[in-house]
């Protein structure tokens, strides 16, 4: 298996689109790749860049996603794109599938299909991991996930990610929409899932919800928990909710994890009802969280190190990341460290492509290839790939 990551930031489009494309083809020697990801910026014009390389890569399968910032080996980049080409040996398999138009209503029945579909390529041989790119915009977007797990099984190896801008399936630029790679035969990877936030606080209870909105938390109004905390009513809460709400996750206490499944809060009711970027379950045991730089990339580097754990002692030759914008509002500046932090664990040179993103979706710490995936806030999820 070769696999080559090409970067660019060139501000003419079409010359960075045919940059980080040379640059990816030159890492697998020109071979004919198999399968090509996309990652953009906000900042670059999707059509522009996907014709230019869909003109290079003729009819390869091409996913991808848009995300306000990217990450490569070098760094990260809030302008500028990348692209991975795969070269896959003969005992590597692979299917590829989209699902559009996807709304509340039908969310979890486009997550059955997108598992069908992808199932439906691989039959008869071993499969073993899937990756999935979402519209982050979908609302309550995790039903496509538990929908496609009705499918493919609840303990497959997923790894995800919700973008924040558009996603990418072969020509076509997609909202509303899901697509997803599905990996059979002789493939090694590894998992590895943190996010470093502590509990802060006494522990609480859900107990009213629907969907991905609490309206009750320890039988008072869910917006209670946040008001005693900042001692602020709930019209302050409001104003400040974007400094407060990728600092101040709940976490919902799983029955077995160690860990802490992280909601980031997106709104406050006039009710006083506190609406989440995932679900909430009714009954959950909950509590506040807290984190700081040092713990954020701490956990950086207990998930490169769980993924690579995986591997069997092979080495990795690429890393796929997935990473919280709520991680990278907390270390600012520092981002760049939780990157080095990553190519410590790996070795300096290991292709990289990696997206800033609104939530992930990956097991909940877990590198047992039977952890249930899990629709995360506020984490990274690191997908090492060795052959």
């Amino acid at each position: 298996m070769q696999i080559g990551v090409g970067f660019s930031s060139n501000n003419d489009h079409i010359k960075a689109a045919q940059e980080a494309f040379n640059e990816a083809s030159s890492a697998i020697n020109r071979r004919r790749a198999d399968l090509a990801l996309l990652f953009n910026t906000l900042k670059l014009s999707h059509p522009l860049v996907l014709k230019t390389i869909r003109d290079s890569l003729g009819d390869i399968p091409l996913l991808g996603l848009s995300s306000p910032s990217i990450i490569v080996n070098r760094g990260s980049y809030k302008n500028g794109l990348a692209i991975a080409l795969f070269s896959f040996p003969d005992d590597i398999y692979f299917n590829t599938t989209c699902v559009k138009e996807i709304s509340l209503n039908n969310a979890s029945s486009s997550g059955e299909k997108l598992g069908d579909d992808l199932l439906y390529g691989c039959k008869g041989i071993r499969r073993n991991l899937s990756i999935i790119f979402l519209d982050g915009q979908i609302p309550e977007g995790e039903n496509i996930i538990f929908g496609m797990q009705k499918k493919v099984g609840r303990s497959f190896p997923m790894v995800g990610a919700s973008t924040l801008g558009p996603v990418y399936f072969n020509n076509s630029i997609l909202n509303n929409a899901a697509c997803g790679i599905l990996f059979g035969g002789k493939l090694n990877f590894g998992l590895g899932v943190k996010h470093g936030w502590q509990p802060l606080g006494k522990p609480r209870r859900v107990t009213l919800s629907s969907g991905n909105t609490a309206q009750e938390i320890d039988n008072k109004a869910a917006a209670s928990l946040y008001q005693e905390y900042f001692t602020k009513d709930s019209s302050s809460l409001r104003k400040d909710l974007k400094h407060i709400s990728p600092f101040y996750p709940l976490g919902i206490d799983i029955s077995g994890k160690k860990e802490y499944l992280l909601r980031s809060l997106s709104s406050i009711g006039e009710s006083g009802s506190l609406a989440f970027n995932g679900d909430i379950p009714q009954g959950s045991r909950i509590r506040l969280m807290i984190s700081s730089k040092e713990h954020c990339l701490e956990s950086t580097r207990q998930a490169a190190k769980l993924a690579k754990e995986s591997l069997r002692n092979q080495k990795a030759k690429f890393i796929l990341i997935f990473n919280s914008l709520a991680r990278s509002m907390l270390l600012g500046r520092q981002e760049n460290i939780e990157i080095a932090a990553i190519k410590e664990v790996f070795g300096a040179d290991v292709p990289i492509l990696g997206a800033y993103t609104l939530a992930e979706e990956a097991p909940l710490n877990s590198t047992d290839y039977l952890g249930t995936p899990y629709f995360h806030n506020n984490s990274i999820a690191i997908l090492a790939m060795a052959g």
